[in-house]
């Protein structure tokens, strides 16, 4: 299976039809034309901080709500349904941002709403390696020593299967900290990053950058969902590393969330986080997200989650809903679609 996305914009070329369409039959005086239709509706994000002269590398494409089309309306309802039930099942809040890949359309619950994203800034790190890698290919067999003594000193944090003072190639260390969510791989890795490349990945997206305030930083749903999209589209990296990255995510450990909505054996690339909300020393919450690429067959969707509840099962238990409720109305889309 190949996890990137080929061809790239057939279904943009779909979506600007169907504006167009649309648009001639609710504005038949032709007072506002198709064209300028078409230039509101879309907006391309192109790659930033390049010295470029003469080319604007294209990312992917800002596009109106699937709502604005009648696409996905009823999802949208099921989604803040269960959004709406989130307080009598243990959560305070819960965020939703549904992209449907081929069709280039999306819906949202409170998408915009941030939060923590913990371990889900593991996958910039390994984008930021893969990047540096396509100029220095020799990078992802260079070898790093563990020292624990790198690790962050909060008592939440998940102990390291790494040995400490062996020696890991660089390619291992990717492996771990996205498949095993390690974070003695992870901090081995940022101990030794070329700053540069890890500040280009979101400078070049036009996301903010955590910096050395990593601690207080927060993303929404809508904006992370942004990694996978030029994963998928490998617009950022080249084809193969595209390619790499989203084979490991698929290869993911962790089950009780995406994964756990979808018939078994249904391939997900995702990554989530854990972040505990404490006060005064103690925990009193947690946030959990799981934001990914569930590969439906012939129309893979992106679906980002994020919760704040009360307790680690009860966010695992929506988002696991959530999912389950996205697959079915795709499954329900696209068999009605077959079926005409």
């Amino acid at each position: 299976m190949r996890f990137f996305r080929e061809q790239r914009y057939p279904a943009l070329a779909c979506l600007i039809l169907g504006l167009g369409i649309g648009f001639l039959s609710g504005y038949s005086s032709g007072k506002v034309g198709v064209e300028n239709a078409i230039k509101q509706s879309l907006q391309p994000i192109n790659e930033s901080g390049t010295s470029y002269k003469f080319v604007r590398p294209l990312l992917a494409y800002r596009t109106p709500e699937a709502t604005l089309f009648g696409e996905y309306i009823s999802l949208k309802a099921d989604l803040q349904a269960r959004a709406d039930k989130t307080k009598s099942t243990g959560a305070s809040r819960v965020s939703i941002y549904f992209r449907d890949l081929d069709a280039a359309q999306w819906i949202g619950i409170d998408q915009q709403d941030s939060y923590y994203p913990a371990s889900l800034l593991k996958v910039p790190t390994m984008i930021a390696y893969y990047k540096e890698a396509e100029v220095n290919p020799s990078i992802l067999r260079e070898t790093l020593s563990y020292d624990p003594r790198i690790m962050p000193s909060e008592s939440f944090s998940a102990p390291s299967v790494l040995v400490p003072s062996n020696l890991y190639s660089v390619k291992d260390l990717i492996r771990s900290m996205i498949i095993d969510s390690d974070n003695g791989a992870t901090f081995t890795l940022l101990s030794r990053i070329n700053p540069n490349f890890l500040h280009a990945v979101y400078v070049a997206l036009g996301i903010p950058d955590p910096g050395d305030n990593s601690a207080d930083y927060q993303i929404s749903a809508r904006t992370y969902g942004l990694f996978f999209r030029v994963l998928y589209n490998a617009s950022y990296l080249s084809p193969d590393y595209s390619e790499q990255a989203l084979k490991l995510l698929s290869q993911t450990t962790f089950t009780e969330g995406l994964v756990a909505g979808v018939p078994e054996g249904t391939q997900v690339a995702h990554k989530y986080g854990e972040h505990i909300l404490s006060e005064n020393g103690l925990a009193k919450g947690v946030e959990l997200s799981d934001c990914g690429i569930i590969y439906y067959p012939a129309h893979p969707y992106l679906l980002c989650v994020m919760t704040s509840a009360a307790s680690e099962s009860s966010a695992q238990g929506i988002i696991a809903d959530i999912s389950r409720i996205a697959y079915t109305a795709v499954s329900e889309h696209y068999a009605a679609t077959t079926s005409k």
